[in-house]
């Protein structure tokens, strides 16, 4: 029953999925430049954009050191549909675990966005925003992780079975 009811006021669509890396912002930097930045990479609106930093909403016109976010931190971005205006919470009905990190690095998770966007709606109906932010980024560094620890001879046999997937045609021969 409880479940129940947190279910009925959650977020009900999730858009955005992939992990962002800004590297060019700094503690000085004001909330609408990472909404910027944010905008330039993922063709998102700033004015759709909601940044989040442990559960709290950012203020487009404070700086990101007004609230105590370093170099390492992550940001929480939650996406508002065309048209849709905040309640008096200041909440948006659209979910994101989208993360963007005022560190330098990489991700390969942006080229996987329609997967981690239906990841992202499955958990938007199960959790709290701020719960399924959690879970899905927790699902992104395992599966980041585990792509990681392939071997070239495992990477080999995926390719084989995806090329050819009737085993036909190919030298089995090595395969376990």
């Amino acid at each position: 029953p409880e479940r129940q009811k947190k279910k009925n006021n959650q977020a009900r669509k999730a858009d955005v999925t992939t992990t962002v890396i800004i590297q060019k912002v700094t503690e000085d930097e004001k909330v609408s430049t990472v909404k910027e930045l944010v905008s330039e990479r993922l063709n998102i609106p700033a004015n759709q954009q909601r940044l989040l930093y442990k559960g709290k909403a950012l203020a487009d016109e404070h700086r990101l050191s007004d609230y105590s976010i370093g170099p390492e931190a992550k940001l929480n971005l939650v996406i508002r549909p065309v048209g849709e205006r905040t309640g008096a919470s200041g909440t948006a009905a659209s979910s994101s675990s989208s993360s963007s990190s005022c560190s330098s690095g990489s991700s390969s998770s942006s080229t996987h966005g329609g997967v981690w966007q239906t990841v992202s709606t499955i958990l938007a109906r199960h959790f709290s925003p701020a719960d399924a932010a959690k879970v899905h980024e927790q699902l992104i560094k395992d599966y980041e992780r585990s792509l990681r620890q392939l071997s070239l001879d495992d990477i080999e046999r995926l390719a084989g079975r995806l090329l050819h997937p009737d085993g036909e045609g190919m030298d089995t021969s090595y395969m376990d």
